[in-house]
């Protein structure tokens, strides 16, 4: 019944899948490091040079960070030739890719965007840094569940030197933001010649064509005391059309909430295969109750038939019967486009003095299909022009009387999708000096400017206002030619009427096949845009003072000052939230930080019988903000290493993240999206970003506890496990619409104040949300890593490298996500995501095989507890991809390179998200499939 045994056909052949992927990367032993989590922490193998960012600024000489530090390597980089360095970064178990491709699918306000989300908190709550130093963020003008944060695609991959991956609180180090972590992109500072590459891929389905073109070079000059290094990079994804290319999508999975659950005995919601829009493609009668036609629709040529209605039907979807998915013609993946540019020049004075340049400019451009519009009822009037006759008929011999009026619902497909190009440009600039002050001591000081400037531009966006004026079609006795009802004689002035052309909504094609002008008064075209600017200064101190009785003491000390402003402006149609989607309101907004900070490293015993090594940590940040006031963190931890091989670490710290500008400043803007609140799914305004001048910074609590094997006996082995548990306070949020209509069904009162009902108590007809500090969030969890290196003789070497993140709570307002596989709810996380990979390489060949894994889990863990939230099928099966990649040096200045992605082709699992639409979570699967790429580099 209901479609599941189909699903049990659907789950025998994804645990097929599953264990042949399983059967692959285990025994298969070719492979390179994972794009996970690298078991080898940057203090155990020091590259050449300073280390920027080690877990500490301190960074004294052989110390290991009490902070899980791990590090994805450019190797790893180059071999994945990703289109932007978010593709490598999400894969890690740790993060979540909450804004990228495959999770972009409704992200219309900026679909090219991809981030770094930590604990799955959101990436406002991880800290991205360039080289140490903090670069401009992306603020779309949109900003429903949309991050002001950093966008990866303006990193060039080609000039990236390594990533290193701060897990754990560092606000105390390294300033607000954070919350669960820090992210250091450190770029390539030194390079001799010129390097050439090219990639090009396409998906099995002959879609999703990208391709990447690099350069990056260097030279010195001055006998080396001067070096110049530069880069250039472009890259592009096309888009992919809709659900309906991919074989799964045409199953048309989908949540249903079912409105007679209390008496018909089936759940509340009921996960099905074909389920469609219950509007009517043509139109539907819907009203008034009694009416002989109710449940009819409209054919092209303009007769009449019943409608076939599906077995489960709410008003918005429907399980079987006619029709088409919600997301017919809407991007699975957006399109992405970007170009960066990089460049950097130092001259070394002297030991003293090392003057830096560096700048860059990048564009990125994404394309996005937005969804249809959908009516589940408006009122046609008994002398509309283009109503059937048939129906006039029926209305006249209604009984009890005439029909002045009717209702009648239409999924709108014939007046096309929504178009979005949404460009970002960001160029930015930096100045510093760096230097010894003679002894252990040491200095760096900066100044750097950059913007971002975000433009959305949007065409064919549907306005409801203008749509019931043009649909409102009457008959003008003066002229006998068929006018808008507002443009008679006589009418009350509207100035929105201005230049109303009836529209015929009666058929599949009726909309289009109107006057084309009908449809260009419907449909209209605007924009939004912001300019966010970011001022930022700052100067750091190191050195080692004194010692103890184990070692030196290493202490660094600074301060710093930002200035960030933002300026939204938008057409006047979006200021005057005309459109469904896409609005926005215009305004200003700026804050400002001033901020000082020290961090110290205590030696407190060295080569002793009970410690071969235990240091203390620790830091303390002070910061003035214009708009939060002053506010304090710090960080404590230590690490004690008994013997040889065998490290244990910890840390504690109290971390904040300020409010954005557009959280204290902006009016926010509607939407109009689907809301189910007690089985009732409507379509309806929502604003749920109103700013807040009151809102205080959030404030987290973070302890993490680990422990480091390196034993001697097994050379090149590495294994690592740490606990990590992060209380978040007063966490500043725009709860989903979802979450709200969820929590307001099960009875929570603040989320139902958010909600205006209809006289009858129970439709909602309107929600508006301010920014609130309303949220608590606790994660915690457990990190793993191993690595594991085996010579094989002369230049040959296999690798194993295994990285896992097993979820032990994921508490969000008290509701525990952990294990949660859906989209639906902010901080979800899978019970255990993996990503193991194994690498057989020498000086010419490299081959790798690679997993990520997926825990089974369920859409949502507030199902099945009270009757209302009952669903049939609340289960997400496990998912395990296998990607292959390889490269040859064909000579020591060409190479070579090839890889397959989803090498199985595995579908993803059914996890439906009524509200958006979605019938799998991108932000976890894989919804393109196989993926052949091939690639080349030169070197001169």
């Amino acid at each position: 019944m209901i479609g599941i045994e189909h699903g049990r056909r659907r789950n025998l052949r994804t645990r097929r899948d599953l264990m042949a992927s399983v059967a692959l990367a285990i025994g298969m032993m070719v492979t390179t490091p994972a794009a996970g989590q690298d078991a080898q922490s940057p203090q155990d193998m020091p590259p050449e040079g300073e280390i920027i960012v080690t877990g500490s600024r301190a960074a004294a000489s052989g110390f290991s960070a009490p902070s899980a530090v791990s590090v994805l390597g450019a190797d790893l980089i180059e071999r994945q030739s990703p289109v932007s360095l978010g593709e490598v970064l999400q894969q890690e178990p740790a993060f979540k890719a909450t804004r990228s491709p495959g999770g972009n699918a409704n992200n219309f306000s900026s679909p090219g965007q991809s981030t770094a989300d930590l604990r799955g908190l959101g990436g406002q709550r991880t800290l991205v840094l360039v080289d140490g130093s903090r670069i401009v963020p992306q603020a779309p003008a949109v900003t429903t569940g949309v991050p002001v944060t950093t966008d990866l695609n303006v990193i060039p991959t080609n000039m990236i030197e390594r990533v290193e991956v701060v897990t754990g609180g560092a606000s105390a180090q390294y300033g607000s933001d954070a919350v669960a972590g820090v992210v250091n992109i450190l770029l390539r500072k030194r390079m001799e010649g010129l390097e050439l590459t090219a990639q090009t891929g396409i998906s099995q389905q002959g879609d999703n064509f990208r391709y990447k073109l690099g350069a990056v070079g260097g030279f010195q000059f001055a006998d080396g005391r001067g070096h110049v290094v530069f880069a250039a990079e472009a890259a592009a994804m096309d888009q992919i059309e809709d659900l309906y290319r991919r074989a799964w999508g045409r199953e048309e999975w989908m949540t249903v909430t079912n409105p007679n659950f209390a008496t018909n005995g089936l759940p509340a919601n009921i996960v099905a295969p074909h389920v469609l829009n219950s509007n009517g493609v043509g139109g539907r009668i819907r009203g008034p109750a009694g009416f002989s036609l109710n449940n009819y629709t409209f054919n092209d040529d303009g007769t009449i038939r019943p409608y076939q209605q599906g077995s489960i039907d709410n008003g918005t979807y429907q399980l079987g019967g006619e029709g088409l998915s919600r997301n017919a013609g809407s991007s699975l993946v957006p399109g992405i486009e970007r170009f960066v540019t990089y460049g950097r020049a130092s001259f070394e004075f002297s030991d003293a003095l090392e003057i830096i340049l560096e700048g860059g400019y990048s564009e990125t451009k994404g394309t996005f299909t937005g969804g249809l519009p959908n009516f589940a009822g408006f009122t046609i009037r008994s002398d509309n022009a283009f109503l059937p006759q048939a129906v006039k008929d029926a209305m006249a011999a209604h009984p009890g009387g005439p029909l002045t009026s009717i209702t009648v619902a239409k999924g709108v497909y014939d007046v096309g999708n929504i178009n979005f190009i949404v460009k970002n440009e960001t160029p930015h600039g930096t100045i510093g000096v760096q230097g010894a002050l003679g002894g252990s001591w040491h200095y760096d000081a900066h100044y750097s400017y950059g913007e971002n400037k975000f433009r959305s531009d949007f065409t064919n966006n549907f306005s409801p206002v203008f749509w019931n004026l043009a649909v409102d079609a009457v008959v003008d006795p003066t002229t006998n030619q068929i006018v808008c009802r507002s443009r008679l004689p006589g009418a009350v002035p509207n100035p929105l009427a201005a230049g109303c052309v009836p529209v015929n909504i009666f058929g599949p094609n009726a909309v289009s096949e109107s006057d084309p002008a009908g449809l260009a008064y419907v449909n209209r075209a605007d924009y939004n845009a912001v300019l966010y600017k970011q001022h930022a200064a700052g100067i750091n101190v190191r050195g080692e003072p004194f010692s103890t009785w184990a070692a030196p003491v290493s202490v660094a000390f600074g301060g710093e000052y930002r200035k960030e402003t933002q300026d939204l402006t938008a057409g006047p149609l979006s200021t005057a939230s005309r459109f469904a989607i896409g609005n926005a309101v215009p305004f200003s907004g700026e804050f400002s930080v001033t901020e000082g900070y020290l961090e110290a490293i205590v030696p407190l015993a060295r080569d002793l019988s009970f410690a071969r090594t235990l240091d203390l940590n620790g830091a303390i940040r002070y910061a003035d903000y214009s708009t939060a006031g002053a506010q304090t963190t710090w960080k404590v931890g230590g690490v004690w290493e008994p013997i040889d091989g065998l490290r244990f670490r910890a840390t504690r710290s109290r971390d904040i993240r300020a409010p954005a500008i557009f959280e204290l400043f902006s009016p926010g803007s509607f939407t109009n999206t689907a809301l189910t609140v007690n089985g009732v799914t409507e379509v309806i305004p929502q604003n749920r970003t109103i700013g807040n001048l009151d809102l205080k910074p959030e404030k987290a609590d973070t302890l993490t506890l680990g422990v480091v094997l390196q034993p001697s006996a097994i050379p090149g082995l590495r294994v690592s496990l740490d606990y990590y548990k992060i209380n978040l306070k007063d966490a500043i949020d725009t709860l989903s619409a979802a979450n709200i209509g969820n929590a307001c069904t099960a009875g929570d009162a603040l989320s139902c104040s958010f909600i205006t009902f209809a006289a009858n108590g129970v439709t909602p007809v309107r929600l508006e949300a301010p920014i609130q500090n309303i949220s608590q969030f606790e994660t915690s969890g457990l990190d793993l890593a191993l690595s594991y290196r085996l010579s094989l003789g002369g230049s040959g070497a296999l690798t194993t490298r295994l990285s896992g993140t097993y979820a032990l709570h994921a508490y969000i307002n008290g509701i525990d996500r952990a294990g949660e596989n859906g989209m639906g709810s902010l901080g979800s996380q899978p019970r255990f995501r993996g990503n193991l990979s194994q690498t057989y390489s020498n000086d010419v060949l490299s081959l790798t095989a690679q997993m990520l894994f997926i825990s089974a889990g369920k859409n949502d863990n507030q199902f099945n507890t009270i009757p209302a939230l009952s669903i049939n099928d609340n289960t997400i099966n496990a998912a395990a991809y296998v990607n292959l990649l390889g490269s040859v040096k064909i000579t020591d200045r060409f190479e070579l390179n090839a890889g397959i992605d989803n090498l199985l082709d595995t579908d993803p699992p059914v996890s439906p998200y009524a509200t958006q639409g979605q019938a799998v979570n991108g932000q976890l699967y894989d919804k393109i499939g196989r993926v052949f790429e091939v690639g080349a580099k030169v070197r001169f």
